[in-house]
């Protein structure tokens, strides 16, 4: 370790207050992306923050919501690193479970008196955010030179499938593709002490199926009274059927012809779940996940393997007829009734294809009437252990945390097909720290994690740009 190194690392220490605050000033302003709620000024904070590092930074145009780009040129001579992340959130109005409001920031001690800090976004993503842009203002502060260049590219639409990022990847390709890596900051230890470095993505699908009352039977122009239900066909039970008939009671998919256009695992990732279910710990990771109990899917192989080498489908929302505040539901035969899900698929496995399954699947069912409607769309992606950026980022994790493993992938998705695949650069994803409660309610993260998060996000950064000049034996292509 350099003493620049040592000397950014203290710095990191003596800004803990300052980095905490900044965390939860971010978790404070909303920004909804489903609803827009605060979308607009937590962008404009982003590249505020962006600029006041040195940043060329600016606003420009996603689908809905604007992404922050910019660019902080340290020496040319030095790799640039591609930093994605996102600015938005999922919704937390009307979520049960909540026991503080969702954006005030609190902090909540825990049953293991251990500090939280509770909010919509603490965990995904704007702890990590926000802690490695306190780990860049770090730097500054301790008059120490960044060891590698950056491009930023920070989204406000990843919550909803990032609609925007397909036009702005093909028309910022090339300056794109002169990054040396790509990275996503994550608090990656889980609540055993154990910090897992991901090699990959499951793609994301999301779909709706819809069923709507006409020729096939079902109210043909409006809801009508329950009692019909002996002689009118319901499309509320209609689409229940349908998407039952998609899995098996395990939940597991089960459409025709799935099983025959997903790869084989590698045996490099049988060897990593093998390793991890040595250790794994199913009572710790109920408590991780809030959960009272699991599937019973037999060993902790079984566990593993089916959580990251299988397609899955998840119902988000169900809906059909209303609700009167107080009253009940109405009693009648509601004439559309839709799902909203997420299909999770694994690396090789072509969204597009599924999808077409799925619907030949209904078909063959007799639910030619059920819509399959697609929202969007993005494959899952891989990272490899021997591109220098993974490597040094697993070295740093190693500095500033006891035990450190490598899983082959992550079950949640990211959209970084289109650094891997479509730009052709690598990709590293992880960091130290303990948070946990995505997309749910009391989302967290430890307090006492900020400073080693940020440190591990320090150390990458020195170890990131070493083994990247050691690899290319020169300098290698700019942003």
């Amino acid at each position: 370790m350099t003493d620049a190194e040592t000397r950014v690392l203290a710095h990191i220490d003596g800004r803990r207050a300052a980095s905490v605050e900044e965390i939860r000033l971010a978790i404070r302003q909303p920004s909804v992306s489903r609803t827009g709620e605060g979308v607009a000024a937590m962008a404009a904070s982003v590249r505020d923050a962006l600029t006041a590092l040195g940043a060329d930074a600016r606003l420009v145009p996603g689908d809905r919501f604007p992404i922050v780009e910019g660019t902080l040129v340290v020496d040319p001579a030095l790799p640039t690193l591609l930093f994605y992340d996102l600015y938005d959130v999922q919704p937390a109005a009307g979520q049960q479970g909540w026991s503080v409001p969702p954006f005030a920031a609190d902090m909540v001690t825990d049953a293991q008196g251990r500090e939280r800090l509770v909010g919509r976004g603490a965990f995904n993503s704007k702890g990590p955010l926000i802690g490695t842009l306190a780990t860049l203002r770090a730097f500054t502060e301790a008059g120490v030179a960044l060891p590698c260049n950056f491009r930023f590219l920070i989204e406000g639409e990843e919550e909803v499938g990032s609609p925007g990022l397909p036009a702005y990847i093909s028309a910022n390709r090339a300056a794109l593709a002169a990054c040396d890596a790509a990275f996503i900051p994550y608090f990656g230890t889980n609540g055993r002490g154990e910090t897992i470095i991901r090699l990959g993505f499951k793609g994301l699908v999301l779909v709706e199926f819809r069923v709507a009352g006409g020729d096939w039977g079902g109210p043909a122009r409006g809801d009508i009274h329950a009692a019909n239900g002996a002689l009118v066909d319901s499309p509320s039970w209609h689409l229940v059927r349908a998407l039952a008939s998609l899995v098996d009671a395990q939940d597991r998919l089960v459409v025709d012809g799935l099983s025959d256009i997903v790869p084989p695992p590698a045996s490099a990732d049988l060897a990593l779940i093998e390793t991890a279910a040595q250790r794994f710990d199913a009572v710790a990771h109920r408590a991780d996940l809030g959960v009272t109990r699991l599937k019973d899917l037999g060993s902790a192989r079984a566990l593993l393997s089916e959580l990251m080498l299988t397609c899955t489908l998840n119902i988000d929302a169900l809906q059909a007829g209303r609700i009167e505040e107080g009253e009940g539901a109405a009693t009648l035969i509601p004439r559309t009734a839709r799902a909203l899900t997420d299909l999770r698929v694994v690396p090789g496995v072509a969204p597009e294809a599924v999808l077409g399954l799925i619907r030949a699947h209904l078909d063959r069912r007799g639910f030619q009437h059920v819509e399959v409607l697609l929202r969007s769309a993005y494959p899952a992606s891989r990272a490899t252990l021997d591109e220098p950026v993974v490597a040094a980022l697993i070295d740093a994790c190693s500095v500033h945390a006891p035990d450190v493993r490598v899983l082959p992938i992550h079950a949640g998705a990211a959209p970084m097909h289109w650094f891997s695949d479509v730009i052709g650069i690598p990709y590293a994803f992880g960091g130290v720290g303990h948070g946990a409660g995505s997309h749910g309610p009391d989302e967290y993260i430890l307090v006492d994690d900020v400073v080693p998060f940020m440190k591990s996000m320090a150390s990458f950064f020195y170890r990131f740009a070493q083994r990247r000049q050691a690899a290319s034996g020169k300098t290698g292509p700019r942003c």
